[in-house]
């Protein structure tokens, strides 16, 4: 049906149920700058002023807008070329990151300006506190508020632009513009998202509800029969290809482990199925559809359990291949030795032997992940992707959709946040296979629960650090022993520690140093790539360490970390 709404203070039709989505709505009437980043308004991503007061559109139904005055940033500043003051502020002090919120946070600060003309710093951080920004700190975006009023109080504000006085160079140590900041600060078409495709069918994934467990049977027949379902994929109909999702250089390394769909299920979350519907809703209700009948299994979540005799074993499938030894869900065992380290015990004054333990965290991108699939005009598959890896997507995608890589264009447009979790194989797949089978383009974004369950993590780990000290506060021998948790599949499981034992074993200098790590399958999400890429797991336990030896022995703990730090022209 039509609705009516006031959008940037004039009257334009949507065609729209009045159960339906405001943001929905919204982003379908061409307002890309109004973002989804959950269901529940807790990012912010999604507000917009109505009646002048900043509110969430993914909790506001349309039928709750009809006879307000709905302002979006597009309203702003019409006219190309043309920036709003708070818009110019923002893009003046650099308060713009990924951008996705960007659009938000103008109009928080317009919505706060109305009301108080010369705000404080308490009460920019007030106005822009229901707004989540998980690439930097609020400093930024509180400057340009403050600048911002200031601009419109009509003061003269300083140039942040100008030459840093005393620096020649032109670019190092001199003010730069962000390239793209009036995109982002005009909320333009820039994300995954922001295009429309003709014909454009939605997916959906049915996700395990186990976390370890056989699929005995899958029946679609019924979410097939249903009106607005075009196709669905599943082990059944979908080629075996095995892959390593991590987005790393070729080859990937080892384990392949993992298939598009697989027989098993690993982890609850994992993949089972999918669905492209003519809406999302279509597709969401098809889901529900699909029989599934499971032989579920013994789980085990522990790395430490994982690798003892009798645990259940996660990879026990024919045709898995460069796994370390899975009958122990042992993924890859890392080793390095520099010198003696039982020698350096021996000869050492002191010994010290500590645990740690570091837990798994999840990053989350405001933005989650989303991919859009379409044959082109030379009949190349497109896929715009929410990647921080786009050659390596398309290089890893490519065999699971037997395709040529000539035959494959990946996108990645901005992201809304990436953080080391965007460097996976995640959806690409998914939608690649599902325009093959409808020759249609096909759109998949997980929602953010979705979000939680299947995207990637920091991995887990339990550590332990020995340490031989000789009475003068040298470090004799040390011994970096991790029991890592990469969860379901192998990933980055890796790379990642072997990072972590270069990380904590090369800011200190000892002449003994031995690295020690196994990798372990668990039935947890799978952990990847992730802020610091295993470097804070090591300086974490390694800093906490160096602080308990320097405790015990009576010694200034900054002191005895000079005594020790590697330093210019130290080998490593």
């Amino acid at each position: 049906m039509t609705i009516q709404l006031t959008i940037n203070g004039r009257f334009q039709s949507l065609n729209s149920l009045p159960t339906d989505n405001l943001l929905r709505a919204l982003r379908k009437a061409g307002y890309f700058s109004v973002r989804f980043g959950s269901d529940d308004g807790k990012t912010g991503a999604s507000a917009v002023l109505i009646n002048g007061r900043l509110t969430n559109t993914d909790t506001m139904l349309v039928g709750q807008a009809i006879g307000k005055e709905i302002e979006t940033i597009e309203g702003l500043s019409p006219t190309v070329g043309e920036l709003h003051p708070i818009q110019q502020a923002f893009i003046e002090t650099g308060a713009i990151q990924s951008g996705y919120s960007t659009p938000a946070m103008i109009l928080a600060t317009k919505a706060l300006i109305a009301d108080n003309a010369n705000p404080t710093d308490a009460d920019a951080r007030e106005a822009l506190s229901g707004i989540l920004c998980r690439e930097t700190g609020y400093v930024k975006p509180v400057e340009a508020v403050l600048r911002a009023a200031a601009m419109l109080r009509g003061e003269e504000v300083p140039n942040l632009q100008a030459p840093t006085a005393g620096i020649d160079l032109k670019v190092v140590g001199q003010p730069e513009t962000k390239v793209d900041a009036i995109k982002l600060a005009k909320g333009n078409a820039a994300f995954v998202d922001d295009i429309e495709l003709r014909g454009m069918l939605y997916a959906k994934m049915l996700t395990s509800p186990h976390a370890h467990a056989r699929i005995v049977d899958i029946d679609d027949s019924d979410a097939l029969a249903l009106a607005g379902v075009r196709a669905t994929v599943h082990y059944k109909n979908v080629a075996r290809v095995k892959y390593a999702s991590g987005g790393q250089s070729y080859p990937n390394p080892p384990p392949l482990d993992q298939v598009s769909f697989d027989n098993k299920v690993r982890y609850v979350g994992d993949r089972v199925a999918a669905v492209a519907a003519d809406t999302p809703a279509i597709a969401e209700a098809a889901i529900a559809l699909i029989k599934v009948e499971y032989e579920v299994l013994e789980a085990v979540f522990d790395e430490n359990e994982a690798i003892a005799p009798g645990a259940p074993i996660i990879h026990d499938e024919d045709d898995r291949d460069d796994i370390h030894d899975a009958s122990r869900n042992i993924v890859t065992h890392i080793e390095a030795l520099v010198g003696d380290t039982e020698r350096g015990f021996a000869e050492a004054d002191h010994v010290f032997e500590m645990d740690y333990y570091v837990h798994q965290v999840h990053a989350v991108p405001v933005e989650p992940h989303i991919a859009i699939s379409w044959w082109d005009a030379d009949e190349r598959l497109v896929i715009r992707t929410s990647t921080q890896v786009p050659f390596h997507t398309r290089r890893m995608v490519a065999p699971l959709l037997d395709l040529p890589i000539s035959r494959i264009r990946v996108i990645k447009p901005r992201i809304g946040g990436g953080f080391g979790v965007k460097q996976e194989m995640l959806l690409e797949d998914i939608v690649g296979h599902l325009t093959i089978k409808t020759g249609r383009p096909v759109r998949m974004e997980l929602n953010r629960s979705e979000e939680l369950r299947s995207s990637r993590t920091r991995h887990p780990q339990t550590i332990t650090w020995k340490t031989g000290v000789m009475a003068d506060g040298t470090l004799h021998s040390q011994r970096f022993t991790v029991v890592a948790n990469t969860g379901a599949y192998g990933s980055h499981g890796l790379t990642v520690q072997t990072v972590t034992g270069l990380r904590g074993l090369s800011s200190y200098n000892c002449p003994n140093r031995e690295f020690d790590c196994i990798v372990a399958y668990t039935n947890l999400p799978v952990p990847g790539a992730y802020r610091g890429y295993g470097g804070p797991q090591a300086n974490f336990s390694l800093e906490s360490h160096m602080d308990e030896i320097a405790h015990e022995m009576g010694l200034d703990p900054i002191e005895f970390r000079r005594k020790n730090w590697v330093q210019s022209g130290d080998p490593m």
